[in-house]
């Protein structure tokens, strides 16, 4: 296949999967579905927890020369931002709008249309049980996600407690947290070793085009966990954390298959 027939059939594919992104990555539409992403989170005691969110930077190799200061963020090299909701099952729920690497999450989560979604829909009045320091149990209302420490104070992000002691209760919740959110920064290496583009860089002058591929590679992505979890793998957490022990295993079956 000669390079411009590569060309041409690559950006119809980018074009065409684009088109059909909100079959395969989406905020949970029912209870029903929504139930499967906060008992995972519950699990491991983060009750009414619905999602991590972060910010994954990727490189744009053909940045035009008037935007370049705008996407010297915190990589040394020209960069592009985007918003990532996922679940504890590395599975890709919402993407934000592409940004200049340059601006900060703070700035960022306010264009993010699944933060939105939590804060204005359905998802707030869902109610869910907590402890109290004393052990009496009490509810709350509204999903939120889990996040680092550089987001806004929004009761739909919660994130570490700031300059606490790793001794007592508020250092216990901050290491349960941060090893919990370690899920979204898992699913941003999975994308970018999977996706060489990702790793090496974007190749478009246009941002918009940058945000399709990067949204494409979101898409595919969630197809092969799909897939996975047809031929039989799920999702186990042996430990209770969503660290690097929680993973996919297949399941034992006549075909003689171990856990992988």
């Amino acid at each position: 296949m000669s390079g411009s027939s590569h060309a041409t059939f690559f950006n119809s594919f980018i074009v065409n999967m684009y088109s059909i992104k909100s079959e395969y990555f989406f905020y949970p539409r029912t209870m029903e579905e929504l139930q499967v992403t906060v008992r995972d989170y519950e699990s491991q005691h983060l009750p009414g927890a619905g999602g991590s969110i972060d910010v994954v930077h990727v490189k744009w190799s053909n940045c035009p020369a008037g935007d370049y200061n705008k996407c010297k963020g915190k990589e040394s090299f020209p960069s592009v931002a985007f918003e990532c909701v996922t679940n504890n099952r590395r599975r890709v729920l919402g993407v934000a709008p592409i940004q200049f690497s340059a601006r900060s999450d703070k700035h960022i989560v306010r264009f993010d249309p699944t933060v939105d979604l939590i804060k204005k829909q359905w998802y707030k009045d869902v109610e869910w049980d907590y402890y109290t320091t004393d052990g009496e149990v009490k509810k709350e209302k509204g999903i939120y996600f889990i996040c680092d420490g550089g987001y806004l104070r929004w009761k739909t992000l919660i994130c570490p407690y700031a300059g606490s002691d790793v001794i007592g209760q508020r250092g216990y919740f901050n290491i349960n947290l941060e090893s919990i959110r370690k899920d979204v920064e898992c699913t941003f290496g999975i994308l970018k070793k999977r996706w060489r583009i990702l790793e090496y860089g974007l190749h478009y002058h246009d941002m918009k085009k940058c945000e399709m591929v990067f949204t494409v590679c979101c898409v595919m992505h969630n197809i092969l966990l799909d897939v996975g979890e047809e031929q039989g793998f799920v999702y186990v957490n042996p430990v209770g954390r969503g660290g690097p022990t929680a993973g996919w295993e297949r399941c034992h079956d006549v075909t003689g298959y171990e856990s992988c």
